[in-house]
């Protein structure tokens, strides 16, 4: 095999492989850089999503108030301090955005209405390699009483008590 011959295989192989980490970066990129929107649904004594499992990234709760009474949203869980949108009254709308850094459960309420004992559960799904997830559709609602069942001991404490409309 001539030198020339060598040096052009030589050079693929390396093309190959510059290439091979680009598209890793990218593909890394754009998994830490994940951005979803969900929609949320305020009611009197209940809360609707159009989504509860996601994987991390950044998450937009589009909220609207679809009661009759005053409500707002917050949200709390494994590394995220509770956030919350202001008080919306009926026909209003807000976007909450939060940066969800692991996998985990997140509470969903109404700090005004509820407390967090009345929260929809989120799910927050680690991506490891090969396995696909993006992120599926769910749908959740909550009601405005404990599941039975429950024990219906003292409530914990409200981590939005005091927030104001913010």
């Amino acid at each position: 095999m001539s030198r020339q011959a060598i040096r052009g295989r030589i050079h693929l192989v390396l093309v190959v492989a510059i290439l091979g980490l680009g598209l890793g970066g990218v593909a890394l990129a754009q998994h830490s850089s994940r951005s979803v929107s969900t929609n949320v649904t305020l009611l009197d004594g209940k809360i609707k999503l159009s989504q509860t499992t996601f994987v991390p990234g950044s998450l937009t709760l589009v909220v609207v108030n679809q009661g009759k009474l005053t409500h707002a949203l917050a949200i709390m869980g494994t590394g995220l301090q509770a956030r919350r949108t202001p008080t919306l009254r009926t026909g209003k709308s807000a976007r909450l955005t939060v940066t969800i850094k692991s996998g985990g459960s997140y509470h969903v309420w109404d700090p005004v209405r509820s407390s967090m004992s009345h929260a929809t559960m989120l799910t927050v799904k680690k991506v490891t390699p090969g396995t696909g997830f993006s992120g599926g559709m769910t749908g959740g609602s909550s009601g405005g009483a404990p599941p039975a069942g429950s024990g219906g001991g003292t409530n914990p404490p409200d981590p939005c008590e005091g927030m104001g409309g913010m």
